[in-house]
């Protein structure tokens, strides 16, 4: 999908915006079925498969592959949780150590990630490292499936893949790590442990929430977004608690998706916050961005006072109230009831960091993590009082 619109805001005034999105995406229960028709449309007759070894040991590649047919494939299993600049370099080595004609990605969203950029380094030379950043790779990456088994990341959908370099979270973007295709199966979804589903769905609620939030944000991303946070806001708890509940993990699978659509409006400090407490804590990313979630919404909703309404109408909160300090305060309240019924902490002070360390990570936040989208201007002062705010547990 291209788009190139101006749309009109009400009276004279106009928005102007680009969304560029060339993958086909194939959702459902049962759309694991197509993988071999999409294989077969993209010529993949050698695919690399990029995947962890949970994947393998629990027979997801399997099960997966099977639907290949008679196409020959190779695995690639070295993809880690949050995977680091070493990870990048192994599935470069392996996809150019053979001739491969396509890349199918099975896994959450480090998996997909790392097969993102496979596809890319088979055609682009180089160390990995010199891909970090935006807009580095010059040549277009082998057609690439994605086939996501998380409801959270919306990696499927999106131009980013993610490096932990040194310690510190680092983007590889580039619209040309767009898939081919996202076949979205929620049926690979059924059997994610209970914390799993706890993390990638607050993944998904974060991608929504944040981007809403952006400067960035336009018409495709906020609508993406609002139906996003409403199918996980609403189906989150329910596929945590029965995993088996077939329509909240249906509903789970299209919010990340659409999670991924909204995430070329970029996130705002949400994440930023997470990146410096998920390597110090070894914090599943989602857990990391959802923590911080609740503050973010209402410390941002005065600066985005006229989306609040529709904001609170996809979270399912009361939204009589137009006052947008009281409607974020009052989101806030439902997020924390989310993370509550998930077993997650809701302040930085539960999550073990100490108060002395708050300087320091508000001053990381800004300094690596910066957010030039962010409607909300942060200085030293503005962040730390953040953090501050989040140890403490007040949101108001």
């Amino acid at each position: 999908m291209v788009l190139h619109a101006v749309v009109l805001a009400g009276g004279d005034s106009a928005t102007s915006f680009s969304f560029y999105l060339p993958t086909k995406v194939v959702f459902g229960f049962g759309s694991l079925d197509a993988l071999s028709a999409e294989a077969r449309a993209l010529s993949a007759n050698r695919p690399l498969i990029v995947t962890d070894r949970v994947m393998v040991k629990t027979g997801i590649v399997e099960k997966v592959t099977a639907k290949l047919g008679d196409v020959h494939f190779e695995v690639f299993d070295g993809v880690e949780a949050e995977p680091r600049l070493e990870v990048a370099e192994a599935v470069a080595d392996r996809v150019r150590r053979d001739t491969f004609d396509a890349v199918i990605g099975v896994g959450g969203g480090s998996a997909m990630d790392m097969a993102k950029v496979a596809a890319a380094f088979a055609t682009n030379p180089g160390p990995p490292k010199q891909y970090v950043g935006n807009n580095l790779f010059a040549r277009r990456p082998l057609p690439s499936i994605m086939v996501p088994t998380t409801a959270g990341t919306g990696a499927e959908l999106t131009v980013t893949s993610m490096v932990t370099v040194a310690g510190h979270k680092q983007w590889i973007n580039s619209p040309l790590l767009l898939p081919s295709v996202a076949v979205v199966d929620p049926e690979l979804t059924i059997t994610m442990p209970k914390s799993v589903t706890a993390a990638t769905g607050l993944d998904a609620l974060s991608h929504n929430t944040e981007a809403y939030l952006s400067d960035e944000a336009n018409v495709i991303t906020d609508a993406a977004a609002l139906e996003g946070i409403k199918l996980v806001s609403g189906n989150l708890v329910k596929a945590y608690s029965d995993g088996n509940d077939r329509k909240a993990r249906e509903a789970m699978s299209l919010g990340a998706l659409l999670g991924g659509i909204a995430l070329h409006a970029r996130m705002v400090y949400g994440h930023s916050i997470g990146y410096t407490v998920a390597t110090r804590f070894n914090l599943p990313h989602g857990v990391s961005c959802g923590i911080p979630l609740p503050y973010i919404i209402a410390r941002y909703a005065e600066a985005v006072a006229p989306k609040m309404q529709k904001l609170a109408e996809a979270y399912g909160v009361d939204a009589g109230s137009r006052e947008p300090k009281k409607l974020g305060e009052a989101i806030a309240q439902k997020v924390k009831g989310i993370l509550a019924e998930l077993g997650v902490p809701r302040s930085l002070k539960e999550l073990g960091v100490k108060e002395a360390d708050l300087p320091n990570l508000a001053d990381e936040c800004l300094k690596t993590y910066g957010r030039t989208n962010s409607p909300v201007v942060f200085d030293a002062e503005k962040m730390n009082h953040l953090y501050t705010q989040m140890w403490q547990g007040i949101s108001e």
